[in-house]
């Protein structure tokens, strides 16, 4: 069962990489088609193009990372520094998106882009509370291999 789960989320986390990449290449078309109802992206088009482009970008870099990681999960040696590294560069990215949707709350705040900002803020400093947990177990794992 645990293989079938892991195969299922590195497929999944595939889907995602590739799928974010088709709709930030959709992206100025998706939110001409969207002006159409929303009067308020229409009207800040491409402030909404160049601040979803930024977020989109950040998401794919993430996504990037967790299929990384996935892979020395598969080879069964997770706690690597390379894991710390994407760990740590998911934190940033991660705050990186929270400030850029932070902006746009400030041209359009409604309760969904303030969850996102909420979101992605709390999933960097999750990333960082974990890249040091991954750092001592790598530093011990390290200590334990050189002692044997």
């Amino acid at each position: 069962m645990k293989n079938r789960l892991t195969l299922f989320t590195k497929y999944l986390l595939d889907a995602m990489f590739w799928l974010g990449i088709a709709c930030e290449a959709a992206l100025p078309w998706l939110i001409k088609i969207g002006g159409r109802f929303y009067p308020h992206l229409r009207d800040y088009y491409l402030l909404h193009v160049i601040l979803l482009l930024i977020s989109g970008a950040g998401a794919i870099v993430i996504v990037f990372e967790l299929r990384r990681m996935f892979r020395t999960v598969l080879a069964g040696s997770c706690f690597v520094r390379e894991n710390v590294t994407s760990l740590r560069r998911m934190g940033w990215v991660s705050m990186g998106i929270a400030a850029v949707t932070a902006v746009r709350v400030a041209v359009l705040i409604t309760p969904a882009t303030l969850i996102i900002v909420a979101v992605f803020f709390i999933a960097g400093l999750f990333s960082f509370v974990l890249a040091g947990v991954f750092d001592q177990a790598v530093s011990y794992k390290e200590d334990s291999d050189f002692t044997i």
